[in-house]
């Protein structure tokens, strides 16, 4: 998106308020600032309609401060194949229920720790350690049902 002479005076004006010095000294000295939109979304209460399911950043929209979105899909994609292998075709049902008990909670919590405000220049110490990627809920879990995959490994 192309940006006016005003949008880039208020940018400016807000960075200041709470970016690092040396990062909004950057921004100041940008010549040709873009804006790039991020959207998010209220976490989803359920993932899969009939026979439809969402994986990925669809079923999950959440801002880029976490660095999960990558990380998330790929746990959809190997959780949702693990139900579907456990419950077969014919029971299909049971296993988008199972995908959507098991991912539903995680995502959730995860989006929504993605969209917490942060100020650089007022954050204390503890705060900046909230934004480390480990702190991320449900960083280090990995689902019972993909416990098998790293037995094999």
């Amino acid at each position: 998106m192309k940006v006016s002479s005003d949008m880039i005076q208020k940018m400016h004006q807000e960075a200041e308020k709470v970016w690092t010095p040396e990062l909004f000294k950057v921004l100041k000295e940008t010549k040709k600032p873009f804006l790039n939109v991020i959207y998010d979304g209220e976490p989803l209460g359920e993932t899969f309609w009939d026979n439809v399911v969402l994986v990925g950043d669809v079923a999950h929209p959440t801002t880029p401060h976490c660095l999960r979105s990558t990380n998330m899909s790929i746990l959809d994609v190997a959780v949702l194949g693990k139900c579907l292998e456990k419950f077969g075709a014919e029971k299909l049902r049971l296993a988008l229920e199972e995908y959507q008990f098991i991912r539903l909670p995680v995502t959730s919590k995860q989006v929504l720790h993605a969209r917490e405000p942060f100020n650089h220049k007022s954050s204390k110490k503890e705060d900046r350690e909230e934004l480390l990627q480990r702190n991320t809920p449900f960083f280090n879990h990995m689902p019972l049902i993909l416990a098998s995959i790293l037995a094999s490994t």
